[in-house]
Order: C-alpha cells, then sequence, then structure tokens
C-alpha cells in the first residue's frame, strides 16, 4: 500500500551501510518548511506528517527502522 498523506510529494527506501549495523530508511519529500524558524514552520503539521509516517510504517514496512524527512522548500529565515 503506497503512503499518501497531505504535504507528501515522494516516498522512497534506502539502506544506510555502516561499520556496526545496516539501516532501512523510509525518505519522504515535503512540501512543509521542516526549520522551526521559517515564518512558514507549521509545527501542527509536522506532527501530523510524522505520525501518519510512523502508523504506515506500523503497519506496512516491517524492515524500516527509521523515517527521513527532506523539504523541498528553502530553509532560510
Amino acid at each position: 500500500m503506497a503512503f499518501k498523506t497531505p504535504h507528501v510529494l515522494l516516498v522512497s527506501f534506502s539502506v544506510e551501510i555502516g561499520a556496526e549495523a545496516t539501516t532501512n530508511v523510509m525518505q519522504i519529500e515535503t512540501d512543509l518548511h521542516l526549520n522551526a524558524r521559517h515564518p512558514s514552520y507549521d509545527a501542527a503539521a509536522v506532527e501530523r506528517l510524522v505520525r501518519a509516517a510512523r502508523d504506515y510504517l506500523a503497519g506496512n514496512a516491517d524492515q524500516v527502522t527509521q523515517i527521513r524527512l527532506v523539504s523541498n522548500r528553502s530553509g532560510q529565515t
């Protein structure tokens, strides 16, 4: 099942390989500002996105252990 929720532009999955461990990552590109200092930052919308991603992983992506949010917006204030 695809992950669909407001403010999501693209979802991809990656693997990070370190010296000690390998981590599966769900990367979400969003149109939200993630810089809390930006005037357009919407903490409630970011929290809803995080909650939706966690809920999705709980039911659909057994091996994914990390979520990464990436904004397509400039983070400058």
